[in-house]
């Protein structure tokens, strides 16, 4: 798999078959990284 990336846009490819997997866009006003506070519901600890 590669990545081709290109100002705000990516192109995931695999780079045996050439296929395009995904093209995406990178949004500047979305915080991408992760935060300390998982997402979902509390888990129950016993």
């Amino acid at each position: 798999m590669k990545l081709l990336i290109q100002d705000l846009g990516v192109t995931v490819i695999n780079a045996a078959a050439g296929e395009v997997l995904r093209e995406l866009t990178i949004d500047l006003g979305k915080a991408y990284q992760a935060t300390d506070n998982p997402k979902g519901p509390a888990r129950k600890t016993e």
